[in-house]
Parts: C-alpha cells; structure tokens; sequence
C-alpha cells in the first residue's frame, strides 16, 4: 500500500529555499593529480595533525581567490560586492534536503592545520544550529502557510548581501567522498566547487602512464557573474596550489 505524509514546515522552507537558490549556472571540471595531497595528508598524520581532502580543498580555494581578487565578488540585487576576506561555506552532512553550512571566515589569513582543526570543532555545532532551526520552522511554520509567501521572503533575503555571507560566506565547498564526481545548480554564492573521491588513475606522464591519485573538481557558476573564462582560471588556480609544494611549505612553516 502506498504510503503518504505532509510534507512539515522545516522541510517546506528547506524545498522553497533550493527552488530560489536555483541560478543560471554552467558546470566546468579538470582532473587534478593529488599526489601532493595525499602525501601533505601522510605526512600531517606523521606530526598529529588530522587533515583530509575536504580541508585541504577549502585552504586551496582560498589561496585561489584570494591571488585572483577579480573572481572574488558577489551580485546582489542591483549591487555588486567585493568582500574584503574569503569566507567558504563547507557543506556538511545534515538531516535535510539541503546540507548545513560551515563558514569558515577569512579563510585566506588561515593556516591549513588551523582550518582543519576548526571543522572539526564546529561540525557538530552547526549540525545542532541547523536542528534547532528545523524544530522552529516546524512549530512556528504555520504562521507562512503559502508557499508563495515563504519565497517571497526567501527572495528579498537573498537579494541581501550580508544575509547570504552570514549564512553561505562569499564562496561555497561540498565534498561527497563516495562518487567519482558531483555537481549541482543549488548555491548562494557567485560559484562553488564540487569534489567527489580521489581514485587511482591511469593518466599520461612524459608520454608514458601512470598510475596518479586523482580528483574531479568541477566549479558550478552563476552566468550572471562568472563567465566560462572565470571558471576555468578558477580551476586551473586551484590545480596549480594542488600540484606543487604550497601547502607542504605551509605545514612545515606552522610547525617549526
């Protein structure tokens, strides 16, 4: 027998939300050797440090908007903003349609070994934010019964700059470890990245294959503010950080 349940307050705000989040985004993705990564995440563990992909991807993106400050704006209403620090919003798990958001502020001033340590002290912070969040739409959610008027409000909302910062910061990070790649047209800021696993590949070196760990990134952007230039010198920024000694030089300086 089929089974059937209103859909409660939380979760309509949570659908409203996505449908006016939708923006007029193109998809652009490399593949990106992570030798370096794997061998920073190795030798982080050899000095008590936890760090993993998901972390050194954030501090990654950081370094790239912030070494191309053009990228790094944000389109609001009729206005347009050029926010002073590079606040990344880490999408962690949730207990509704659309993740909670972890903002790390300023992650350009900060060290790798220091946002790691902070998502993992914030994770479950956030996670109670949101379900508390959840519990109160759902006892006061009757008072916006129309959906109509639940997206209006959510539209005015995000038409405002410091309403999206606070709750998305000004440059948005998922990682969903358990597929190869993963992209989606839900985001509040300019542009987001998207990761899926590192997986050994057969890939070409000098002529010759090798067999490299790798990742797909794939940079999700609003038309309306990057064009298809922007994003790909996003990705290639983040391929060179990824591909050298940047972060390894990082580590070892926080640790002398």
């Amino acid at each position: 027998m089929d089974q059937h349940k209103s859909l409660d307050f939380a979760e309509r705000w949570v659908r409203d939300g996505i449908h006016v989040c939708c923006v007029p985004a193109y998809f652009a993705a490399l593949d990106v050797d992570m030798s370096y990564a794997k061998a920073l995440i190795e030798n982080a563990r050899s000095r008590n440090v936890r760090i993993t992909y998901a972390h050194i991807l954030l501090r990654a993106a950081a370094l790239t908007l912030a070494a191309n400050p053009d990228l790094h704006k944000m389109v609001c209403g009729c206005s347009e903003y050029r926010p002073a620090e590079v606040d990344i919003a880490l999408s962690v798990s949730g207990e509704m349609a659309a993740a909670p958001l972890l903002v790390i502020e300023g992650a350009e001033r900060k060290k790798l070994a220091g946002i790691a340590d902070e998502i993992v002290r914030r994770t479950a912070e956030v996670r109670a934010a949101d379900r508390r969040i959840g519990q109160l739409l759902r006892r006061w959610g009757w008072l916006l019964p129309l959906g109509v008027l639940r997206r209006a409000i959510l539209r005015a909302l995000f038409r405002n700059y410091r309403f999206r910062r606070k709750g998305a910061g000004t440059f948005q990070l998922s990682v969903v470890p358990g597929v190869d790649s993963i992209v989606s047209p839900v985001f509040s800021s300019s542009a987001a990245l998207f990761a899926g696993a590192v997986r050994d590949r057969v890939i070409a070196l000098d002529g010759m294959p090798v067999v490299r760990p790798v990742i797909t990134l794939t940079c999700c952007a609003d038309h309306r503010v990057w064009d298809g230039n922007a994003g790909a010198r996003f990705l290639t920024g983040i391929q060179k950080v990824l591909e050298s000694s940047v972060l390894f030089d990082e580590l070892a300086g926080a640790s002398a």
